[in-house]
């Protein structure tokens, strides 16, 4: 029934116990018979003497068996001892011999007797022999619940030992695992950080490109505005230069006519000569002061123009440039995010196939409904399964085999094209698993 040696001493003791235990029993059952009564030895005297008529002797009376008493000591059978002869008396009436027909009487009712005596001992012997064997199942069944008691508490210890190195192992796993996570949530923490530092620096570059561009616009009307007024103003003064001008020449032309009808006589001709020659003078200055004045605004507003031109071009170039770079940037933060969207949806997608996998190869046990466990699983660059472990166990041995039967029987599993999120994601892998 058990594996299980006993040593030596042990058995010796044991068959001790069963002796003594033996020993007792046969004790109490077995009542030996008293010995029977030996007959008185018959003295016959020879004496020659006369004979008295012949009295008969009346039968010796048999007296019962006494009751064996519990446990008596054997004893001994002692031989009749021959009495010394008795002095001469004076003669007796000689008793007659025995008849052969009492003896042969007696000697029946011992022979019956020893055969009541043999089919007594023989059922004590039965009954002996049983409660032996009655002892013997006894002692091994006792011996029997011993050892199962043994190895049922060898068993519960094991499980006990199992059990603490199973949470030692989970707790170092969650250990990890914690650390791992906090050490992912910094690195996404300042992966998102450094986004909204880019989108800010992004938006403030975009708000001073637009301040910019506001400003240009702004600088470029004012630059218009000071151009049309100061057009404007320098009309207004050559018109006011001119008209001082002409009234100079009208005082002088005054002075001059009346100096000239004072010799109006002797110098009409030269007069008229003069008023002439002043006429086509005056026309010709004023002729030529509006030419200069024109061509002089007119270089001043190329002037202004072209210089408004560059510093608009060169704003318009530096506005193109921080646009450019900060589309460019724009552009690279939308393809990294797309990137990693199109790497989260690549790995949600291979998560989802391998635990389908897996759950295709998955046998039902008849265990609790409500259990799961982590599962932790080591890949080689093809999907083949180098290695299933359990390191989160459900509770349930029968349920944990057939899921580490059912990730084992799933390779090779099906895993991303991406070289660098699998060496990043599906090299060493966990998951968890649930009856579902």
């Amino acid at each position: 029934m058990f594996n299980q040696k006993f040593s030596k001493p042990f058995l010796l003791a044991l068959a001790f116990h069963l002796t003594l235990l033996i020993l007792f029993a046969l004790s109490a059952l077995y009542k030996p018979a008293p010995p029977p009564t030996p007959p008185e030895p018959e003295i016959i005297h020879a004496t020659m003497v006369k004979l008295n008529p012949p009295v008969a002797k009346p039968e010796p009376v048999v007296e019962p068996t006494p009751e064996p008493e519990p446990t008596p000591p054997p004893v001994q059978e002692q031989k009749p001892v021959a009495e010394p002869p008795k002095p001469v008396e004076p003669p007796k009436p000689v008793e007659p011999p025995k008849p052969k027909e009492d003896l042969a009487a007696k000697q029946a009712a011992a022979v019956a007797k020893a055969e009541a005596e043999a089919k007594k001992a023989e059922a004590q012997a039965k009954k002996l022999e049983e409660v032996k064997k009655l002892a013997a199942e006894k002692a091994e069944k006792e011996a029997a619940v011993k050892a199962q008691k043994l190895a049922a508490e060898k068993a519960e210890a094991q499980k006990v030992e199992e059990a603490k190195k199973a949470i030692e192992r989970i707790k170092s796993k969650e250990a990890e695992d914690a650390k791992k996570a906090e050490r992912e949530k910094e690195a996404a923490e300042k992966a998102d950080a450094k986004k909204a530092d880019e989108a800010k620096k992004a938006a403030e570059k975009a708000e001073k490109l637009a301040a910019d561009k506001e400003a240009a616009k702004k600088a470029e009307a004012d630059a218009r505005k000071a151009a049309a007024e100061k057009e404007k103003a320098d009309k207004l003064a050559a018109e006011k230069a001119e008209a001082k001008k002409a009234e100079v020449e009208a005082k002088k032309a005054a002075e001059k006519a009346a100096k000239a009808e004072a010799e109006k006589a002797e110098k009409l001709a030269a007069e008229k000569a003069a008023k002439d020659a002043a006429a086509k003078a005056d026309a010709a200055a004023k002729q030529a002061a509006d030419k200069a004045a024109k061509e002089a605004a007119a270089r001043a507003d190329a002037e202004r123009a072209a210089a408004e031109q560059a510093r608009a071009e060169a704003a318009a170039k530096q506005a193109a440039e921080r646009a450019a770079a900060d589309a460019a940037r724009i552009a690279a933060a939308q393809q990294a995010a797309a990137a990693a969207n199109a790497q989260a949806e690549m790995l949600a997608k291979a998560k989802m196939a391998i635990e389908k996998k897996v759950r295709s190869k998955w046998f039902k046990p008849p265990v609790d409904n409500n259990l799961k466990c982590t599962v932790r699983v080591r890949l080689m660059s093809d999907g083949s399964i180098i290695d299933v472990e359990i390191i989160k166990s459900s509770g349930d041995d029968i349920f944990d085999r057939s899921v580490e039967n059912a990730v084992s029987n799933s390779s090779p599993l099906p895993i991303p094209a991406d070289k660098d999120l699998f060496a990043r994601e599906f090299k060493t892998f966990t998951f968890n698993f649930k009856f579902e």
